[in-house]
């Protein structure tokens, strides 16, 4: 547990959560969140399986099944995420992804998405990868959810590509790992114990070839959906 506190105190040191740096201080933070949280996942005992060409910069969509999910990117690949408001709050991620750059939405506000759309297109301007779970929520991971179209916007207007990738957990009997998915009514600190008990956990990270550019962010969001689909690993029970 002391190496766990040391990196979450590296990360509250690291940046100011929801705090938009210019382009050399937030490749700073998000290299520097990169390895602290490879430390955290051996520490959590995370073992990490990446395939596919993983994206320098530009801008990734993927599932949403963990609070680990932030951790387990930014280990592949120093990234800057959208995500919601509440995740500033959890404890251990929220000091991560707030330190690394992370741009916060407001899911309540609707007016929110305007800010935001603002700040993504500023930071993909940096030449920086930005993530983003277009689920609007997290699930089991036993399918992808349906992809909520609005912060594709600045990829429609930029006219870029977007990068498809899929997250799952499962252990050694290759069986979704469950108890740490983060989803409906659950509450985050028994995921957290639960990932924490388990001996192994394996993460997986599939990439797919990118997606675009797509003049309209309806078609986008809807062939975004079936690439990130068609990720997923076979034989996850």
């Amino acid at each position: 547990m002391l190496q766990l506190a040391h990196g979450v105190a590296q990360a509250r040191r690291a940046g100011i959560p929801g705090t938009l740096a210019n382009r050399a201080e937030l490749r700073e933070r998000a290299l520097r969140l990169h390895k602290i949280s490879n430390a955290l996942l051996n520490h959590f005992g995370v073992e990490r399986s990446v395939s596919g060409r993983v994206p320098s910069s530009g801008l990734l969509v993927t599932n949403h099944v963990s609070f680990a999910d932030i951790m387990l990117l930014s280990a592949v690949q120093p990234m800057v995420f959208v995500s919601k408001s509440e995740v500033a709050a959890w404890p251990v991620v929220g000091d991560i992804a707030g330190a690394a750059g992370t741009i916060f939405v407001e899911r309540k506000r609707r007016t929110d998405v305007a800010r935001v759309n603002a700040d993504l297109r500023r930071v993909l301007d940096a030449g920086l990868l930005v993530t983003l779970f277009p689920e609007g929520t997290s699930s089991d991971g036993s399918s992808v959810l349906p992809f909520q179209p609005s912060l594709l916007q600045p990829a429609v207007e930029a006219e870029l590509p977007v990068h498809p990738g899929h997250l799952s957990y499962w252990g050694s009997d290759r069986v979704r790992a469950d108890d740490v998915a983060y989803f409906g009514e659950r509450d985050l600190l028994p995921c957290l114990f639960a990932l924490l008990s388990r001996k192994t956990t394996f993460g997986e990270v599939h990439f797919g070839e990118p997606v675009g550019p797509v003049g309209d962010r309806k078609n986008l969001a809807a062939q975004l959906h079936a690439s990130v689909s068609a990720l997923a690993p076979r034989g996850l029970a």
